[in-house]
């Protein structure tokens, strides 16, 4: 993987295309490395209701972030992950306890610094 200086800041280079790493034209380095945790815990998410053969689609997931504002280097305190999932009703508890099992198989969320707080929630539609 590349990075190099564009005209707006970082671009991560790839074959389809590059991603801007730039607040003010793209996304900032931290809202991609938020969504770099929803994207993998939904990829891990797919992974575990596949294998409990739960019937299922993820329409969305939504993540938001807080950061701590009083320190020099304004870290990341929290994710929360938002899954909606359409899933019959008599699947629905399967797949909400199966959201438990996605934060310790997510490889990025496992990398990110213990403090951080990470939230998964379901809503079912």
């Amino acid at each position: 993987m590349d990075l190099v200086r564009g005209a707006n800041g970082f671009d991560v280079i790839h074959e389809n295309g590059n991603w801007q790493l730039n607040r003010d034209t793209g996304f900032s380095p931290t809202q991609a490395t938020v969504a770099a945790v929803a994207a993998c815990s939904g990829y891990v998410y797919d992974a575990i209701l596949e294998k409990k053969r739960i019937d299922y689609t993820i329409e969305n997931i939504h993540v938001t972030f807080e950061q701590d504002q009083e320190a020099v280097v304004r870290v990341l305190k929290k994710i929360e992950v938002i899954f909606t999932l359409k899933v019959g009703d008599a699947d629905q508890a399967k797949a909400e306890k199966a959201l438990h099992l996605v934060k310790k198989s997510c490889p990025v969320a496992m990398s990110l610094d213990p403090k951080i707080e990470i939230i998964e929630k379901v809503i079912f539609v």
